[in-house]
């Protein structure tokens, strides 16, 4: 992940955290390969502690992914699918999202991409990987056709919506392959 200059405006594209916590914004992210291979360091500034409280860089960019599973088409479903997906992927009930509240963005029957949800941990502490994925099936429920455009289930990492953490809703492999 990282961040460019835009000489227009004379800073960091996400120098403004005021401006960036009443948008969107998408991170960008560029394979290690490509970096080493096409970057030049120029200097090194780690973030602030205000920097880190909005973007959490402590987040997961993959939060959830298996490719045994597809999108549940209807809400009805999603209990017992959320409950056969930490079956599937053995992941432990606790080990999900440690944030009180995220964006959740669904894709559409062609693949494009939907407005995000706001949801929030029941415990308003921590979302478990069973919860994360049953309040992620019952959003994407409702636009999955009758032909999925991917393979399997994955939760990623997007950005922020509100300055909240944002996850888009895929398949088992991410969209940055």
């Amino acid at each position: 992940m990282y961040d460019a200059w835009w000489s227009h405006l004379g800073n960091w594209g996400l120098a403004d955290l005021q401006k960036i916590k009443q948008g969107r914004v998408s991170y960008y992210v560029v394979h290690s390969s490509v970096l080493a291979e096409k970057a030049t360091f120029v200097r090194s500034e780690p973030l602030t502690a205000d920097e880190r409280a909005v973007h959490r860089p402590d987040l997961p960019f993959a939060v959830a992914q298996s490719a045994r599973l597809s999108w549940p088409a209807k809400v009805s479903q999603t209990p017992a699918w959320a409950a056969e997906f930490r079956a599937t992927t053995g992941r432990p009930d606790g080990a999900g999202l440690q944030t009180p509240e995220v964006y959740l963005c669904p894709f559409g029957p062609k693949g494009g991409s939907k407005a995000g949800v706001r949801v929030r941990a029941d415990s308003g502490i921590s979302f478990t990987a069973e919860e994360l994925i049953r309040k992620a099936a019952t959003i994407q429920a409702p636009n999955v056709g009758d032909a999925v455009p991917v393979h399997g289930v994955g939760i990623y990492r997007l950005g922020l919506q509100r300055g909240v953490p944002a996850f888009y809703l895929w398949g088992a492999e991410s969209r940055m392959l």
